[in-house]
């Protein structure tokens, strides 16, 4: 994989440790066995929001499902705080082992990046910036652009950082496969997005005017969340109840 136009690779540690040491920080925080909110998009924020991404219909991929449309299905409650595979069985059902639930595994979110439509949906509610911190997982090779690159740990995986314009996302496309960055914000914190690796939704953090037009938009399904609720449960994937 290519880095997506238009972003440079950060290669100065004190200015990285200086500029978003404390996001980075934040974003290990975990209380008891959950992540909350305001680790997966650190900072000082009105407001917040689950942007989730939508699953397909069948393993075919031909039309996609909102969550809404499952747990409707199923009777599954579903908030802010409830996983993808928690609303594909009824009330008080064992809910199979993994991510998928009782979903088709080749039918459920793209996992681990905001996915294209919704990416360019959201862009057009964020103010745009010139100047933007990106952080995205190192896990696939020909991501680094200079063997200097600054690497930090985030939610327990190494993640490398770049800086560049948010409209660099319109072109995130690194040689086939797009991927958004797990974690990226302006300078001046006005907002904040972030995915986990193995996340199926997004969370972002802004103004209290921000958040309502994401969950007002029609192209996004979103739940309005709050600063200290669960995003993630650790092991979820692995509970049957």
């Amino acid at each position: 994989m290519q880095a997506a136009s238009g972003l440079e690779a950060a290669t100065d540690a004190d200015d990285v440790q200086t500029s978003i040491g404390d996001v980075v920080e934040a974003g290990n925080h975990t209380v008891g066995e959950a992540i909350p909110v305001h680790a997966m998009v650190p900072g000082s924020h009105e407001a917040y929001v689950r942007i989730l991404h939508p699953a397909w219909e069948s393993a075919r991929r031909t039309r996609h499902v909102r969550w809404a449309d499952i747990a409707a299905s199923t009777g599954a409650r579903l908030d802010g705080t409830v996983a993808f595979r928690r609303i594909t069985v009824p009330p008080d059902n064992d809910v199979p082992k993994g991510p998928q639930g009782a979903w088709d595994e080749d039918a459920i979110p793209v996992m681990g990046t905001l996915p294209e439509a919704e990416t360019n949906a959201l862009l057009t509610l964020l103010d745009p910036s010139s100047d933007c911190w990106f952080m995205l997982w190192d896990g696939w090779a020909g991501l680094r652009l200079d063997p200097r690159q600054v690497v930090v740990g985030w939610q327990g995986n190494p993640h490398l950082v770049f800086r560049g314009p948010s409209d660099a996302l319109r072109r995130a496309d690194w040689s086939g496969r797009w991927q958004v960055p797990n974690v990226w914000f302006p300078h001046d914190r006005t907002w904040c997005v972030g995915t986990d690796i193995e996340g199926l939704d997004t969370y972002v953090a802004g103004s209290e005017g921000l958040i309502e037009r994401i969950d007002a938009h029609s192209d996004l399904e979103s739940l309005r969340v709050g600063r200290d609720d669960v995003a993630i449960t650790l092991g979820e994937w692995l509970r049957t109840r």
